[in-house]
Formats: C-alpha cells, structure tokens, sequence
C-alpha cells in the first residue's frame, strides 16, 4: 500500500497528463492561425480561445494569453473556407480583412494599381477597383472637363513602363463627397490589368493607427508616404474625413490611403500646403456609399458640373430688345431698332 505522500504525488501527475492531453487534443482540432501584434512581431500556433478580451495560443512550449489591445490581426491557416472569406466580391468593387504585412510588402503588392489621372490643366491620382477597369479618383480632378487621361505604372522584366490611355469614360460624380467614377477602355489597353484594391468596410480605423498613402504629388511618381491617423472624427463644412499626418500634396488627390492590411481607408484628398502633418481623407464607408448607389450620380455631359459653361443672355438695361448683328460680318455693328419709328 502506497504511502500518502506518494499518492499525493500519482494524482498530481495524473493531472498533469491529464492537462496536457486535453491541451494536445484542443490544439488538434484547433486553427492553427498566425497573430501578428501591435508592433509587427508574429507567432504562429493552435488557437486554443478567442473572445472580446483577447486570445489565448498554444505555442508548444507554453500557453500564451495575448489580450486584444495588443493583437493587430488573426490569419487561419488551415481554414480555405476562411481564405475565400477574407475577400468579397461587390460587383465593381471587392472588401476584406487582408493579411497585416509590412509597407513594402504591401506597396509591393497593390501599388501597380495606383494610376495618374492627367486633365488640361492639372493631374492627380488614382486606384483600381476592379479587373474591368473601374478607377476612383476624386471630382475636383476631373471637375469642368470631359476629357480626361489615365496613366498605368506596369512592371516589366527590365523596370517599369508607362500606359497612356485616352479612351476613359467618366461613369458618375459625387460633387458633395469629391468622389469620381472612371473607366478605361480595356481594349486600348493592351495587357492585363494590375490586381485592384481591396476596400475596408468594417470601420474599425483608429487614432493612431499606421496608413500609408501612394499618389504622384507634383507629378512625382507612385511616390508612398506613411503616417498614422490623427483623428477619424475630423468635420470641415460638416463633412466626416479622416485626418493624418502622412504628407499629402498637390497630385495626390484621388490616390488611396492604407491600413496596414493594404485594405483602402480613405481617399486622399486634401493637404495643408503651408505646413506638414496635417492631410485630410474621404472615409472608405462613404466610398462605398456611392459605388453601390452610383446610379444616382451618373455622369450627363448636359450638365454644367462637367465642363459645359453657360453663359448668361444679354442683359440690357430699361427693357430695350436684343440687337440683331450681320451674321456675314463678324465685326459689325449691330443694326439700330427702329422699330415703331
């Protein structure tokens, strides 16, 4: 008969085996998920629990509780359902949560769909929604004109080359917001196109934040500046932007501003050009607020927003009639009324 001392110490290991089988089988038939935390280290194992309060991870060695604040994204593994989930398809645009990677992989990745928008009499910036060719960029760049032309960045064995496209409808226009729909010709353009974005539509940016912007400021080309966010409550003429300090300028406008997923944000659209740190982005809900509801916004060349001027009639004082002028001389002067004489 074993002595109480050494039952004691039987049931104890009992326990422990017992633990640890328990512990094996949970991190069997967990995820095995990678969890990258605030600050850009990873670890990757068997996701034992997940809730509001954070997660706690088998790492083999030791169990880890990792609370929320400190885990900035959760990637599964083993899980393709989960995969095919992180990207939806909305028609001319896709959303998602993505893979949080570091800036150069994501610029890397989504920065070939980053395009110039050229007018008669300035340019910006712009991105690809969809593999048909869809571009957002903001109204002021294509404000007063009906023509407009796109630039494609298309990396190539020996660098990259530039695409000039002219054929490029303007789909609709959002005045209030400064958001603007295109679409290139795909016939005209001779290759494939660069993979779109992905938009964000969860709303869950917050102060302080990493984003990262790409754009052509002062025609610089597929220039990237990182910043973090400043304020996502930001109103100017009782309108919602985002506010960072990434550097925005002129030639930027139109262009995206990303999280640290690669997912659209914002639009850049705004830059204070007498001192830096403060730049200004259209939210990413409200780009999808007109995507969906674009029909209501569709471009009329019969209105004067797009680049047609009316002029007001002659206006002539004491109610006297308009003056008739030989239209065979341009230079005449107009014929006297004599009318009632």
């Amino acid at each position: 008969m074993l002595s109480r001392p050494h039952q004691s110490s039987i049931r104890q290991l009992a326990c422990g085996f017992a633990l640890t089988l328990l512990i094996g089988v949970a991190a069997h038939a967990a995820d095995i998920v990678t969890v990258t935390l605030v600050g850009g280290a990873k670890l990757t194992g068997p996701l034992l629990r997940e809730n509001d309060e954070g997660i706690v991870l088998d790492l083999g060695h030791e169990v880890i509780n990792l609370p929320a604040k400190r885990v900035l994204d959760i990637r599964r593994e083993n899980n393709a359902a989960t995969k095919d989930m992180n990207e939806q398809n909305r028609g001319i645009f896709s959303t998602g949560r993505l893979e949080a990677l570091d800036v150069p992989e994501l610029v890397k990745r989504f920065g070939d769909s980053v395009v110039l928008v050229r007018n008669a009499g300035g340019l910006g910036s712009g991105f690809i929604i969809s593999r048909e060719g869809h571009v957002v960029t903001n109204y002021h760049v294509v404000e007063n004109h009906t023509r407009v032309q796109v630039t494609l960045f298309r990396k190539t064995k020996s660098g990259y080359e530039k695409h000039e496209l002219r054929k490029v409808k303007i789909i609709a226009l959002q005045p209030l917001r400064d958001i603007a729909l295109l679409q290139l010709d795909l016939d005209e353009l001779k290759g494939t196109l660069p993979a779109p974005v992905v938009i964000n539509d969860r709303d869950d940016l917050r102060v302080g934040d990493l984003v990262f912007a790409i754009g052509n400021p002062l025609g610089l080309e597929r220039s990237v500046t990182q910043g973090i966010v400043s304020s996502t409550s930001r109103t100017i003429g009782h309108l919602r932007l985002i506010q960072t300090d990434a550097s925005i300028n002129p030639g930027n406008s139109g262009g995206p501003i990303f999280n640290v997923r690669g997912e659209v944000v914002a639009i850049a659209s705004a830059g204070a050009q007498m001192f830096d740190g403060l730049a200004f982005g259209i939210p990413a809900n409200e780009l999808i607020d007109f995507l969906v509801h674009r029909e209501s916004y569709l471009y009329d060349s019969s209105q004067p927003q797009n680049g047609v001027t009316y002029l007001p009639p002659p206006y002539h004082p004491g109610g006297v009639t308009a003056t008739k002028q030989d239209s065979s001389k341009p230079n005449s002067p107009p014929a006297k009324n004599t009318k009632g004489k």
